[in-house]
């Protein structure tokens, strides 16, 4: 039977177990790069060695970024596939559904992918707008949990269900993408500006990998020291930030993506 894996780490499983033995037809779909992924630092070689041993094995590549298709690339598969991310947009509504302050919205973990400084710098600078984090911390040290619980103005929602991911950023007036650029990057596709814009939101985010490549009307691509200038602008004179209505293409869907690696595996959809 085929079957599709994005952990690299099944080939450590016993052979009745590990998918990538006796032959199947596996594609290999690369969510992050693990091999610069802050959370697997401690076990950086052995994550090198999984993937290596994936990439040989596997019939079919898929990757999500320019990142993971230069890991794929790396370690010999110049077959691999880009394959962005994408999002269900019947799953949101463009109506809505904020009030009160101007709020800007994020959706996603906590942790040394987003940058501190820029956190604390847009956080602190707006003291009458309401900024919400919706996303389990996954830092060690308190690190971020502390520096967002200082601004009164941040609420801080912990992990969201996804089933509730739409009803919520219809309350935001900006979805935003804070994420560190360079050290602290992942290497994959980020998941949220997809869902943001079948939102209708507006989308401020960093020059991460992938940003403005497939989505690019109401999307806007600054490096953390505009972004200060960038809100003061558009929130000037204003009580709400405009949505602009989403143009999803097909190939940006989570069906579009599963039909491509139903057809690597043989398998009609």
């Amino acid at each position: 039977m085929p079957a599709v894996t994005w952990n690299p780490f099944v080939v450590t499983a016993p052979q009745n177990r590990n998918p990538l033995s006796g032959g199947r037809t596996v594609v290999l779909d690369l969510l992050d790069d693990w091999t610069i992924h802050y959370g697997f630092a401690s076990i950086r070689a052995e994550a090198e060695a999984a993937y290596r041993k994936a990439f040989n094995s596997c019939s079919a590549v898929f990757a999500n970024s320019e990142g993971t298709l230069e890991l794929a690339r790396r370690h010999g598969r110049s077959d691999a596939q880009l394959l962005s991310n994408g999002v269900d947009p019947e799953r949101f509504t463009v109506v809505p559904n904020a009030s009160g302050p101007i709020t800007i919205g994020y959706v996603g973990k906590i942790g040394q992918r987003l940058d501190a400084q820029l956190l604390a710098d847009v956080c602190g600078a707006f003291p009458k707008l309401r900024f919400v984090f919706a996303g389990p911390f996954l830092d060690e040290n308190d690190t971020y949990r502390s520096l967002l619980s200082r601004h009164p103005n941040v609420e801080l929602l912990g992990d969201v269900h996804y089933e509730d991911v739409p009803a919520l950023m219809a309350t935001f007036d900006l979805g935003w993408v804070p994420h560190a650029v360079g050290e602290g990057e992942v290497g994959g596709d980020v998941i949220k500006t997809y869902e943001y814009r079948a939102t209708g939101l507006q989308v401020l985010t960093t020059p991460v990998i992938g940003a403005g490549r497939t989505l690019t009307e109401a999307v806007n691509i600054l490096p953390a020291r505009d972004h200060v200038a960038w809100i003061e602008d558009a929130i000037r004179g204003r009580e709400r930030l405009e949505r602009v209505t989403p143009d999803i293409p097909i190939d940006l869907t989570w069906h579009h993506k599963a039909k491509q690696i139903a057809g690597a595996l043989g398998i009609d959809v």
